[in-house]
């Protein structure tokens, strides 16, 4: 079955995500020009390594410099690593999740407002322990400006990852740890329930979309589609 557009266009946050974590291995070992990260990452293809790049550059995680340019891991990429460290010694939950939050909007300004709200809730979030987050820079894609968060988020339960979901529209999400896990009843019992609110948020969400339909059929006259 061949891959929709929206796919292709997950497909590739993905890899260049996990194509950025590469460059960064590779930079934190010293700087090299894009040449030389192409010769030690032969997998990615140019495109997406310059995307890659850019993506970093506008993050301020990496910087550039000389000629030929190359490409550094900047001061704020080190401090980053070094509080990473710190956090996963103190960091007492099981379950670590990498996260996308994908939105599309015909107001840039009202775009880029509300995905800072979804980061600055998601940090004054306590069940939630933030090892980075982003908003990515903002394109043009189908006549619509869109965006998306990425970052590493982990949960002290299953439960915490469905409302992780839920809560703060999670569009895709990959687990990072663990490997295993022992799922105790009362967490799968909430998580169930949770699943349930989901259900009938979505259910409640819909009924209430009908009623409205139904009431502007009947001031216009005229059947909606």
């Amino acid at each position: 079955m061949s891959q929709t557009y929206e796919e292709e266009k997950q497909k590739e946050i993905n890899n260049i995500d996990e194509l950025k974590k590469v460059i960064a291995q590779r930079l934190s070992k010293g700087e090299k020009t894009e040449e030389e990260l192409q010769k030690e990452i032969p997998n990615a293809s140019y495109d997406l390594l310059s995307k890659a790049l850019k993506n970093l550059l506008f993050l301020k995680l990496i910087k550039k410099e000389g000629f030929p340019v190359k490409y550094a891991l900047s001061e704020e990429l080190l401090k980053k690593l070094n509080a990473r460290k710190e956090i996963s010694a103190n960091d007492k939950n099981l379950i670590r999740v990498s996260i996308l939050i994908e939105s599309k909007s015909d107001n840039k300004k009202s775009l880029r407002e509300g995905m800072d709200q979804i980061v600055n809730k998601l940090k004054e979030d306590k069940r939630y322990v933030i090892y980075d987050i982003d908003v990515a820079e903002i394109v043009v894609d189908d006549d619509l400006f869109s965006t998306y968060v990425s970052g590493e988020v982990s949960c002290p339960s299953l439960s915490e990852v469905f409302r992780l979901i839920y809560f703060y529209g999670v569009t895709s999400i990959d687990v990072i740890k663990p490997e295993k896990l022992m799922v105790p009843i009362s967490d799968l019992q909430e998580s169930l329930i949770t699943m349930v609110d989901i259900t009938h948020g979505y259910a409640d969400m819909i009924f209430n979309l009908k009623k409205r339909i139904s009431s502007l059929e009947k001031i216009t006259g005229q059947k909606q589609n």
